[in-house]
C-alpha cells in the first residue's frame, strides 16, 4: 500500500505539472525581438550581416567567446563559473561597439537598421542621440541584458525583486546543471559558418531564460490578437468624443497564496472600474498585470481580471483590453501607454487609473521610482483626482526597454 506521505508527494507533483501545462508558452522569436531588438535587426539586413560576419575583429571576438564557453563546459564545476564565462566582458563590449560604429560610417544597410530601431523606440529615452551614439548605446544595452540574464538565471544572483523575479532552481540542483550542460552542448555543436559575433551569447541568453521557464515577456503576443482581438477591432469604430477618458486602467494585485486565481483587491478594483464603465466614463477597460505573485504563478492578473469583469460583472468582452506583462505600478502605467500607442487610441485624451487609495498615493509620487527602475518617466501630467482615481497621458518614449527586467522589458 502506498503510504500517505508518498501519496501527498505524488499529488503535489501532479498539481504542479497540471499548472505548468496551463501556463501559456512564449514564442522564443518574440522573446528575442523584445529583449534583443538590435541583433534581430542586424540579422534582418543582409548587407549589415555580411559586413559584420566578415569583419576580422568581430570574427576574433566570436572565436574567443566560443572558445571561452567551450573551456567552461570542460572545466566549470558551478553555475557561477558558467555565468562568468558566458558574460560579455567590458573590453569586448567596447570593442564590438567600436566596430559597429565603424560600419555605421560605411553604409552596409546600417541606415536601415538605425531606421528600424528608431521606429521601435526601444533605445529612445527622452533625448535624441546621434546615429553612432544610438547604435553604440543599443549594443551596450543588449550586452547588459544578456549579462543580467546570465547573472540572475544561471548564477542565481538576486534581482531587484527576488520574491517574484528570481531564478527558478537551486543553483546546486543536479537537474538544473544537467539542463544547462545539455543546452551548452547543443549550442556549441551548431555550425559557426557565417554566424554573427553576437549570435552565440544571444542564443545562450534566450536558452537560459527558457530553462528557467521565464518566458513571461513573450506570452500573449501579439497583444492585438488573441484575447484583445475584439477590442482592437472595436477601436476603429469608437466615438471617442462621447467619453471623457480614453480608457480605464485597472492595475492588478497578485494573490499571496499559490493556487489562488485572483486576489480580493483585484476584485475590488474591477468593481470600481465596472461602475465607471457603466457610467460611460471610457469606452475601454485596460486590465494590467502579469504572472507575478506568487513566484512563477500560472495565473496572469490581467487575464483573471478580465474573466471576472466578463463573467461576474457582465462587462462586454470587446470592451476589455488585457495588458498581461506588468509586474509593478511603474509598468502598469508604462505598458498601458504602450498599448494606447499600438492600438491607435487618442493621445490627446487622458487615461483614468482606477484603484485603491494605497496605490493612488504611490502613483502621486512615482516619478523617482520610475527613473530608478525604468530609466524614464513613461507618462506625463499625472493628476490625482480623489482617493480612487488619477489621470495621465502616455509619452512616446514609453517604449524604451528596461534591460534589467527581462520578464517585462
Amino acid at each position: 500500500m502506498i503510504n500517505f506521505r508518498y501519496r501527498l508527494w505524488l499529488y503535489v507533483v501532479v498539481c504542479m505539472l497540471l499548472l505548468s501545462a496551463a501556463v501559456p508558452k512564449g514564442d522564443p522569436a518574440v522573446l528575442r525581438s523584445k529583449l534583443f531588438y538590435l541583433p534581430v535587426q542586424l540579422d534582418a539586413h543582409a548587407g549589415t550581416l555580411a559586413a559584420l560576419t566578415n569583419d576580422k575583429t568581430l570574427q576574433q571576438f566570436s572565436d574567443s567567446y566560443r572558445e571561452r564557453v567551450q573551456r567552461a563546459r570542460r572545466e566549470c564545476g558551478s553555475m557561477a563559473c558558467y555565468a562568468a564565462a558566458l558574460r560579455l566582458r567590458q573590453e569586448e563590449v567596447q570593442q564590438a561597439g567600436d566596430r559597429l560604429v565603424a560600419h555605421c560610417m560605411n553604409g552596409n544597410d546600417m541606415e536601415k537598421v538605425l531606421q528600424a530601431i528608431k521606429a521601435a523606440g526601444y533605445y529612445n529615452k527622452d533625448t535624441t542621440l546621434a546615429d553612432t551614439a544610438l547604435l553604440r548605446f543599443a549594443w551596450e544595452q543588449t550586452a547588459a541584458g544578456m549579462n543580467y540574464i546570465f547573472d540572475t538565471y544561471l548564477a542565481g544572483k538576486p534581482p531587484r525583486y527576488p520574491t517574484i523575479d528570481s531564478i527558478s532552481f537551486n543553483v546546486n540542483d543536479p537537474v538544473f546543471r544537467s539542463a544547462v550542460e545539455k543546452m551548452l552542448n547543443k549550442q556549441l555543436k551548431k555550425r559557426v559558418a557565417s554566424r554573427s559575433f553576437y549570435a552565440l551569447p544571444v542564443e545562450l541568453a534566450i536558452d537560459v531564460l527558457l530553462i528557467n521557464g521565464r518566458d513571461e515577456a513573450a506570452r500573449y503576443e501579439p497583444l492585438t490578437a488573441g484575447q484583445n482581438v475584439g477590442a482592437y477591432a472595436a477601436i476603429a469604430h469608437t466615438a471617442w468624443a462621447k467619453y471623457p477618458y480614453t480608457a480605464l486602467l485597472v492595475p492588478g494585485f497578485g494573490p499571496d497564496s499559490p493556487g489562488v486565481h485572483i486576489d480580493h483587491r483585484s476584485i475590488a478594483r474591477c468593481k470600481m472600474a465596472a461602475e465607471r464603465f457603466n457610467r460611460k466614463m471610457a469606452p475601454f477597460i485596460i486590465v494590467s498585470g502579469g504572472h507575478v505573485y506568487p513566484h512563477r504563478t500560472p495565473y496572469s492578473e490581467a487575464v483573471e481580471m478580465k474573466k471576472y469583469l466578463v463573467q461576474e460583472l457582465h462587462i462586454p468582452e470587446a470592451a476589455i483590453i488585457i495588458e498581461p506583462h506588468a509586474r509593478h505600478t511603474t509598468t502598469n502605467m508604462r505598458n498601458a501607454g504602450r498599448l494606447m500607442y499600438r492600438f491607435n487610441m487618442p493621445l490627446d485624451k487622458p487615461a483614468l487609473v482606477v484603484t485603491d487609495t494605497a496605490q493612488i498615493q504611490m502613483i502621486a509620487n512615482l516619478d523617482k521610482r520610475c527613473i530608478r527602475e525604468l530609466g524614464i518617466v513613461p507618462y506625463r501630467d499625472v493628476k490625482i483626482l480623489n482617493q480612487h482615481e488619477a489621470t495621465f497621458y502616455p509619452v512616446a518614449h514609453c517604449f524604451y526597454i528596461n534591460v534589467l527586467d527581462v520578464l517585462d522589458p
